[in-house]
């Protein structure tokens, strides 16, 4: 779209398609209204307007000017005060809005997309990485674990031995103190 681009409708300049657009709405709307209702009635120039502006819907310049038509139209009659009137909304430039809003929306999606992509393949990767020590740990025989538990058990499988042989020695001295206590009791009784 050019920007140095005008339209004119109705005498009026627009700086974009979207605003003739909505100027070529309004003239519609502009239209009907005359068509349908009663201008020359003071109380229904005075409804009128006052709704239109309370709904917002003429806001191009095309429009606001037959809001002021209606707004000169109440107050000339005499019948009218200026207070009771509400007061005529400012000219807006809708294509600049919806734009840069639109503009922030892509931004952020597209700052969402990436992200979402980043933190995908970071799942991705450490769902890999889980996967892979499962199937380590299942079928890996050679561990530190692993070699650490069979020295600990060779250790003490040594001691076992070692404890098994004290308490044999330790029975055959036992046996070998009651036997002489036994030697003892008949000796004593013997020199009784």
């Amino acid at each position: 779209m050019d920007k140095k681009k005008t339209y004119t409708y109705q005498g009026f300049t627009f700086h974009t398609e979207a605003e003739l657009a909505e100027a070529k709405k309004e003239a519609e709307v502009v239209t009907y209204i005359r068509s349908q209702a009663d201008l020359g009635n003071v109380k229904t120039v005075v409804k009128l307007y006052n709704r239109l502006i309370e709904k917002g819907t003429l806001v191009t310049p095309l429009g606001i000017a037959f809001l002021q038509e209606l707004r000169s139209r109440a107050l000339e009659s005499g019948l009218v005060a200026e207070s009771s009137l509400h007061a005529l909304p400012e000219p807006t430039k809708p294509e600049k809005q919806p734009e840069t809003k639109l503009s922030k929306d892509k931004k952020l999606m597209e700052y969402y997309k990436e992200k979402s992509k980043r933190l995908t393949f970071t799942v991705a990767v450490l769902c890999i990485v889980i996967v892979i020590l499962f199937v380590i740990r299942l079928f890996g025989t050679a561990s530190p674990f692993t070699d650490y538990e069979q020295k600990v058990l060779n250790e003490y499988a040594g001691w076992k031995e070692e404890l098994t042989e004290k308490e044999e020695t330790l029975h055959q001295w036992e046996k070998s103190l009651t036997e002489w206590e036994k030697e003892l009791v008949q000796r004593e009784q013997e020199l009784q």
